[in-house]
Parts: structure tokens; C-alpha cells; sequence
């Protein structure tokens, strides 16, 4: 097989879908000599921002000279993006060697799409002799495929509710099953958005006799009582739509190469993760934190993809996501009115999303992905219609675009939302173009 039709074998294995099970990885990892235990590891689980603060730590790490892993999903526009040392994508032919090796026992037994590329980086990891590997979990935590390392921290960024039919329908079924990455003495890292969430972690960390520590109070609840890795507050010295810079404790002046306050709790959970990493002998220092922050390239995260009119892109995927979303929005742009675009998968609880948009919104472009979980735009509308917002569907991403730029003022902003896979895909056209 070329890397084509390599590629096209990987996705086809996704028609053995999701299995929150450990034996098959197991299975597979055992046959290829545990390759996940030659390295050490960070864990992360979390709803929302798991992948920014992987990236963060991943960026500091690199800036301090460690050869750094990073393991995340799902890609933008190229499978490689999930598997990378440093800044460099994990190699084809490797891609090509590993599935050719490995072709019988995935067709023997039907190892899943996750499963394989949880596997693949394992390998890829363990073969190039990386210093430290930053692991993402693909859903969940208990279950999740990378569950089956013995990190150094395991960390659970915010929770919300996402994927229900999989991991519960509250907020303490889903901390529950997120918490499923915290390890036997290994130390936890955490920020309280929410008294029950933070108590099941609590409890599990003390089940597991687990040090739990926390980068951030965001609660309303303050007499919640908690060890903090680094001592001292927030203050956000300047926020504007791709960056911020803020203090931290002892850290003056960071400058972080993403906007959002959503970021700067996220840049705090990555920074507590360094100051325990320093904390048991790795070389750290405060260069290396802003250098890594400053420096972090994590793309569909307000991106600002053209400037005028300004066009952002942001994978907003679940509620809370979209609501951190809009909140920055109206920060950033408190007078302006917005053209959204908008695509999202069918299993999304995308009517609370939407009514998120509409508070912003001037005008929704309802579009679909292709992709085969994506939602018909027609059960959109029927949200939109609710809310009353003017919209218009348009089913192909790339035409979705060029009907809001005929219709944009000079003035006004673009976001394209709902998804990892509608902003791949239109930077996928973009590319293609």
C-alpha cells in the first residue's frame, strides 16, 4: 500500500467503532513489547482544552531542550498532526512500516481507528528515544485506549457534559469516568469549576492515594480547601483575540500565543504541571515557561485566519466550549455583530450550542461537514428558527465561507465553528486551493 491507501485503511477502521475497553490496546501493546512503558509520560483527560494545555506543556518542555511527544486527536487537516516530536510530524514511511507490519493482527482482531493510533504513537515515541511524551486521551479516561500508561502527572482539565451515551449524563458520571486516568501515587492536577465535579476527583485521588493539587479556584465556591503548585493569583496585564498577557504566581509577564481567558486557566493547569515536573528534578526554568507559551502553535483555537474581514476559526465542539467561545467573543468585539458558520456533529448536544451563537449572532450559515456523524443542517434549522436569528443553509463548507464574504461588511468577523472536522475541512479546501 502507498500512504494513501494506507490512510484510507486506518479510517476504515473506524466501522469497528468505539471500545471503551483496555484488553484490545493491551492486546495490541503487548504485541509490539509494550513500547508505552519506555518512555515517560503525561496523561490528560478533560472536555475542553486538554489539547491546548497538551500543547502548552509539549511547547515548554521543547523550549527547555527535552525531546518532547505529543499525542493528540482528532487532526485538523493531516492524520500526522497527532503524532509529533518537538515540531516535526510524525514520519510516513513510519505510518507506512507500522500497518504493513501489523495488517494481519488488525484485521485478526479488529482493532479499532483509536486503538492503532494510540499503538502507532506509542511506537513512534518509544523509537525515537523521546525524552517525555504528552498524551491526550481520545474520550473519557477509564476506558480510553491511552489508559494504559504509568505517567509521571496525570492531569484533568474542565469538565462538562459531552459524549453522554458513552460516559453518563452528569457531571459527576463524567468526572468519574475522566478521573479513571488518576494512578496509584502518581500526582493529580486539576482546576475547581465545580464543587461535585472536584469532590469525585477528591475521592478518587484519596482512594488512590494520589497527591491531588490545583492550579486554579474558578468556583464560586472559595472555602474549597486545596494544595496549589504555584502560589498567587491570576492578573491579566492584556487579552486580545490571538494572544494574552497575564501573571501567574512568581511567572511576570507571560506572553501566551492564544487568546481567551478559557486559555489563560488552561496555560495555568500546563504551568502547575511544570512546577511539578521541577518539583521531582526536571530542568525547568522560567525562560523555558515563556519561551513555550510564547511560542505555542495550536491551530482552530481563535484562529485568525484572515484579517479582513476577519475570519476566525475555533473547534468549539460541546456547550460549554461554544459558551467559552461567545464569552470571548464579547469581550473581544463587544459592539459588533457576527456571521456564523456553522457545522457539528449529529451526537452534539448542538441546540444549546446554537442558542450560545445566537446571543452574538447577526446571521448563522448552517453547513455539514462531510463527514458521516455530521448533523443535517436541516435539524439546525429548526433551532435557529426558535431563537429567530436569520440564517441560511449551505451544505458545502467552502461555499458556506465565500456566501458569508459576499455578504460581510468590512467591519464585521467571520467564525467558523462547531467542529474539529468543519474547520479541517475547510482548511483542507483552503490547502487544496
Amino acid at each position: 500500500m502507498n500512504y494513501e491507501e494506507t490512510l484510507s485503511y486506518l479510517y476504515n477502521l473506524e466501522r469497528f467503532g468505539i471500545k471503551l475497553d483496555l484488553s484490545n490496546i493491551t492486546s495490541l501493546t503487548n504485541h509490539l513489547r509494550n513500547p508505552h512503558q519506555k518512555f515517560p509520560c503525561i496523561h490528560i483527560a478533560g472536555s475542553n482544552g486538554k489539547g491546548s494545555v497538551a500543547a502548552m506543556i509539549q511547547s515548554i518542555l521543547s523550549a527547555s531542550g527535552y525531546r518532547t511527544g505529543l499525542y493528540t486527536s482528532p487532526h485538523l487537516v493531516d492524520y500526522r498532526e497527532r503524532i509529533r516530536i518537538g515540531d516535526e510530524l510524525i514520519d510516513k514511511n513510519f505510518i507506512l512500516d507500522f500497518v504493513d507490519d501489523l495488517k494481519h493482527e488488525i484485521t485478526k482482531n479488529g482493532y479499532t481507528f483509536f486503538e492503532v493510533t494510540t499503538a502507532l504513537a506509542f511506537s513512534y515515541f518509544a523509537d525515537n528515544k523521546v525524552d517525555i511524551a504528552v498524551l491526550e486521551t481520545g474520550m473519557g479516561g477509564r476506558l480510553d485506549a491511552t489508559n494504559i500508561v504509568n505517567p509521571l502527572i496525570s492531569i484533568i482539565a474542565s469538565i462538562s457534559l459531552e459524549h453522554t451515551n458513552h460516559l453518563g449524563k452528569t457531571l459527576p458520571q463524567i468526572a468519574f469516568e475522566k478521573a479513571g486516568i488518576v494512578k496509584n501515587k502518581v500526582p493529580t492536577i486539576t482546576l475547581i469549576e465545580n464543587k461535585e465535579v472536584f469532590q469525585v476527583i477528591k475521592d478518587v485521588c484519596a482512594q488512590r492515594k494520589s497527591p491531588l493539587f490545583v492550579s486554579l479556584n474558578n468556583s464560586t465556591e472559595k472555602s474549597i480547601q486545596y494544595k496549589p503548585l504555584v502560589r498567587g493569583n491570576v492578573r491579566i496585564h492584556q487579552l486580545v483575540v490571538d494572544r494574552a498577557i497575564f501573571d501567574f504566581g512568581e511567572y511576570k509577564g507571560l506572553e501566551l500565543n492564544l487568546g481567551g481567558r478559557h486559555q489563560i486557566t488552561n496555560a495555568c493547569l500546563a504551568i502547575s504541571t511544570v512546577a511539578r515536573l521541577k518539583e521531582i528534578g526536571w530542568k525547568l526554568d522560567n525562560k523555558a515557561v515563556r519561551d513555550g507559551l510564547n511560542h505555542v502553535n495550536w491551530r482552530g483555537r481563535l484562529e485568525i485566519f484572515e484579517r479582513n474581514p476577519l475570519t476566525l476559526l475555533d473547534v468549539a465542539h460541546n456547550p460549554a466550549g461554544t459558551k467559552a467561545l461567545v464569552d470571548a467573543l464579547d469581550e473581544f468585539f463587544p459592539k459588533k455583530k457576527m456571521i456564523f458558520i456553522f457545522g457539528v456533529m449529529a451526537d452534539k448536544d448542538y441546540p444549546s450550542m446554537l442558542k450560545e451563537i445566537c446571543r452574538k449572532a447577526k446571521f448563522i450559515v448552517l453547513t455539514k461537514p462531510g463527514y458521516k456523524r455530521a448533523a443535517d443542517p436541516e435539524s439546525l434549522e429548526k433551532v435557529v428558527r426558535k431563537e429567530s436569528k436569520p440564517y441560511k443553509i449551505i451544505p458545502d463548507v467552502k461555499q458556506a465561507y465565500i456566501f458569508a464574504l459576499k455578504n460581510a461588511e468590512s467591519n464585521e468577523v467571520i467564525c467558523i465553528t462547531g467542529s474539529h472536522f468543519t474547520v479541517g475541512e475547510f482548511l483542507s479546501e483552503e490547502v487544496r486551493s
